[in-house]
């Protein structure tokens, strides 16, 4: 039946487009008018050969042409065309056809959102139906690198109107806690990322545990006690374990002997047999379960043992719906393994995307190092301003919109690289630029007073009003206090002259009328700012200025990239953290915690501290702008980065 099928689709490729639609439709009308496919219970060869005659319209332009001509009363003909052409397996492979002109499959009215910049197309990703996940282990706190992974994630699964997983990979009781679990669901929150489904890999060990058992009644696993050493001496010389040709029934004793728990249990472990002649060292009979007595926290004492990442992994993608597992490329030779286990367990096919992980020059990503800098008392705590973990770069200012715009830039790329902090600070500038507001400070202990012989008494409270933000007036404005008595800082008034013109920023020019026994300048309402030389931050001397404590920060180690072979601690950066005491304006005590401002001729700030009292002023975080110098001579203490 299936061979007459595919002749009868054949004989109809000579025939005109009317014409054969026409024949088809009759042909399906009288065949399986009560049925749903050609040959059995599912689509076949013979669906997909037809389909294929009248020339595979699964795309919606060509779907609603052949729908349109098909004959009056043709129902059967309509619902066979639109059933094969919303196949996930016809839409996946359609998608994959077009996708090698770089292009994308139209299935429907709404299109996809253009494709962010630098970002590559999702191969064989069908809308609606596209599941990525992102599965981050529960024993440390997230890092810039993990903010890649979930972003990408998250991209592809909303570009593509699909689902987000976040799966906890809780298979190693030894380094999984609570804590940690919590932190990720924050840090996730703090990255803007709403998974649509939250699920833990220890929900599927009583799955996973017979899922190795199949292996081993299959002869596609066997139990293992050599020690650790010894086997990967052998797998480097290629040669197999003296347990690799054991049989099915000692395979299963031992199996149930490790995950009971006792101590001569502990000594075994599973290993898939694979091929210990492969070239891909991952490939040569990789461990699958291993006992591990310590409790877990989220099951408890309930098991003995645990299945690896190797092997659970790709178990849960494929239970769980995932149609695209998004990994960095460090990972390309575990991918042919990823794919053994899902074969030999006759799981659905889950399609590998790669990606290169970031890195940043003067930055350690390791977890073991980022716990010793912690641990010794270099840092405040994981979510120091100092640390590439998310609420550590959250702390230091990063906007989350320039993050995601700078990790889809990277995200086609499959070339690891250590990437330049200024070049993500230069883009973070871009859009914190846009929102924040500007005000004034002057250093609490290098400062000068200078008399405006002809402003207002500093008791008449006057004012005047400017924009909070020069490019957007929509932010509104703030009220600036003028009167005689003003603080300039020292360095902006070295080196001035008598008769010299200077601004003082959003009042106006000034000219020196005095240096000697005290100095002295008066407001020229008519003078010609562009004229004059220097443009000077100031504050009028008054009980309402807001103390205020300036932040900044350097990198943790010294050596631009730090190679295998170095010990970081050789590397440690003496001095990576300064404060400074200023008198700012008024304004900054209606701040929040996470504004982003800009001290006008510092820089910008995030407020990690709002004002709480004179004993408890602001404190504000120092947030780099991608230059090496500060962008009015204002310098700090440390270098500008």
């Amino acid at each position: 039946v299936m061979d007459a099928w595919i002749d009868y689709a054949q004989t109809l490729t000579q025939l005109p487009q009317e014409q054969k639609i026409n024949a088809i439709a009759m042909t399906l009308e009288h065949a399986i008018q009560n049925r749903t496919y050609l040959v059995g219970n599912s689509m076949s060869m013979a669906d997909i050969c037809l389909f294929a005659a009248l020339g595979f319209p699964s795309q919606l332009e060509d779907k609603t042409a052949v729908l349109g001509a098909l004959p009056e009363g043709a129902k059967t003909a309509k619902r066979w065309i639109t059933m094969i052409a919303s196949s996930s397996a016809v839409m996946e492979a359609t998608q994959l056809a077009v996708g090698v002109s770089n292009k994308e499959a139209m299935f429907e009215d709404k299109p996809l959102e253009p494709l962010a910049e630098g970002m590559a197309l999702l191969e064989g990703a069908i809308p609606g139906r596209t599941v990525t996940r992102f599965p981050p282990e529960p024993s440390g706190y997230l890092h810039i690198g993990h903010g890649k992974a979930v972003l990408l994630n998250d991209y592809y699964a909303r570009r593509y109107r699909g689902r987000l997983i976040v799966r906890f990979d809780d298979t190693n009781p030894s380094k999984e806690k609570e804590e940690f679990q919590q932190s990720i669901i924050e840090d996730l929150g703090k990255l803007g990322v709403k998974p649509d489904l939250v699920t833990f890999t220890s929900d599927y060990f009583a799955t996973i545990k017979g899922y190795a058992e199949y292996l081993i009644k299959n002869g596609l696993a066997y139990m293992d006690d050599t020690p650790q050493e010894q086997m990967k001496a052998e797998r480097m010389e290629r040669k197999n374990s003296k347990h690799h040709d054991q049989s099915v029934e000692d395979a299963m004793n031992y199996f149930k002997l490790m995950c009971s728990g006792s101590e001569e249990g502990s000594s075994w472990c599973l290993r898939a047999k694979i091929n210990m002649q492969s070239v891909n060292g991952t490939l040569r009979d990789p461990v699958l379960y291993r006992q591990n007595l310590t409790p877990h926290h989220r099951s408890g004492t309930t098991h003995k043992a645990y299945p690896t990442y190797d092997l659970a992994c790709p178990i849960v993608d494929s239970l769980e719906g995932v149609t695209h597992a998004l990994r960095t490329t460090e990972y390309n030779d575990r991918d042919e393994q990823y794919q053994w286990i899902l074969k030999a367990l006759g799981l659905r096919r889950v399609r590998i995307h790669a990606f290169a992980r970031v890195n940043f020059n003067y930055t350690v990503m390791s977890k073991r190092k980022l716990t010793w800098f912690v641990d010794n008392g270099y840092v405040t705590g994981w979510d120091d301003p100092r640390f590439p973990t998310v609420r550590g770069v959250v702390r230091r200012g990063i906007n989350i919109t320039a993050l995601r715009n700078f990790m889809y830039s990277q995200g086609a790329s499959r070339r690891v690289v250590n990437m330049e902090w200024s070049k993500f600070w230069a883009e973070n500038k871009k859009e914190i630029d846009k929102r924040a507001k500007r005000f004034m400070a002057v250093d609490k202990a290098n400062h000068v007073k200078m008399t405006i012989t002809n402003a207002p008494e500093n008791s008449a409270n006057a004012f005047l009003t400017t924009d909070l933000h020069p490019k957007d007036p929509s932010l509104g404005k703030r009220v600036v206090r003028i009167g005689k008595e003003v603080m300039l800082e020292t360095i902006d008034t070295e080196g001035m002259t008598v008769g010299e013109m200077f601004v003082l920023i959003r009042w106006g020019v000034m000219k020196v009328t005095k240096m000697d026994g005290g100095f002295e300048a008066e407001h020229v309402p008519d003078g010609d700012i562009k004229a004059a030389k220097r443009k000077i931050s100031w504050l009028v001397n008054a009980d309402c200025n807001t103390p205020c404590v300036l932040t900044e920060f350097d990198n943790l180690v010294t050596k631009e990239k730090l190679d295998e072979e170095d010990d970081f601690k050789d590397f440690i950066n003496p001095s990576t953290l300064a404060k400074s005491d200023v008198i700012a304006d008024a304004s900054l005590k209606t701040l929040q915690q996470h504004d982003i401002i800009q001290l006008e001729r510092r820089g910008y700030f995030r407020v990690d501290r709002p004002y709480m009292g004179p004993a408890n002023p602001i404190v504000l975080h120092m947030v780099p702008d991608g230059k090496s110098k500060s962008m009015g001579g204002l310098t700090g203490k440390l270098a500008h980065r």
